[in-house]
This record gives structure tokens, sequence and C-alpha cells, in this order.
């Protein structure tokens, strides 16, 4: 009895860390796909800073925006493969108008698109 509750408790210490991060991974890319009917408006990049994680590179890209008077923040990551292509990427982000597409129900809720993003398109999105 006493084997199969240390058993089981090995199980879901395992089995639950893995359920939560593919729960969050699945919300993440609903939140995304339905973000294609989400009405659009202009945000400001803020910030955008680079840095190497184990063998990438990746650049983290902070963006205000305003609905009906109230404004709101976010924030996404870019990937890349080399130093100097993660710094061209930062300096093609900072400072830019974006298109954000932001939730009707929750406007705090936002979805940067790269597909509506003109003149930002080919490396910096790969």
């Amino acid at each position: 009895m006493a084997r199969d509750l240390i058993w089981w408790a090995g199980i879901a210490r395992d089995t639950i860390p893995f359920a939560v991060v593919a729960g969050v991974g699945i919300r993440l890319w609903f939140r995304k796909r339905s973000s294609r009917h989400w009405p659009i408006t202009f945000g400001k990049v803020e910030s955008a800073s680079t840095y190497q994680d184990n063998f990438k590179w990746l650049t983290d890209v902070s963006y205000s925006y305003s609905v009906e008077s109230n404004f709101y923040s976010g924030q996404f990551q870019l990937r890349c493969l080399s130093e100097r292509k993660a710094n061209d990427q930062e300096l093609r982000w900072h400072g830019r108008t974006i298109t954000v597409r932001y939730s009707p129900r929750q406007p705090h809720i936002s979805v940067v698109r790269t597909e509506n993003q003109d003149g930002l398109r080919g490396e910096a999105f790969r």
C-alpha cells in the first residue's frame, strides 16, 4: 500500500509540471489563433533587449497601446541563431509603431501578429 502511494506521488510529481506547461502552451496557441479576428490598434515598441540563452539569441520586445483612452502593455520574444542577427532585430524593432490586436472583451490581452507588421517581415520573424 505504501509503495503504491509513493509510486503515485512520483508519477504526479513528474506529470503535473508537464501538464501545466502543455496547458499554457495550448492556451497561448488558441489565443494567437483567435486573435486573427480581434480589433486592431497601433502600439509603440517601448524597449527591445537581446540576450543569449543556451545556444540561441533572444530579443525581448515590450510595447504599449491604448484602447478607449486606457493604456496597456504587452511583450513578446523573437529568436535568432546569431548575436549579429539578434542585435539587428533589436535595432529594427526599437521605437517602431506596430499593429497590435487586442481582445474585445479584455483589452489588456493583446497579440502582435507577424503578418500585420509592415516593414518588419523577413529576418525579424525567422
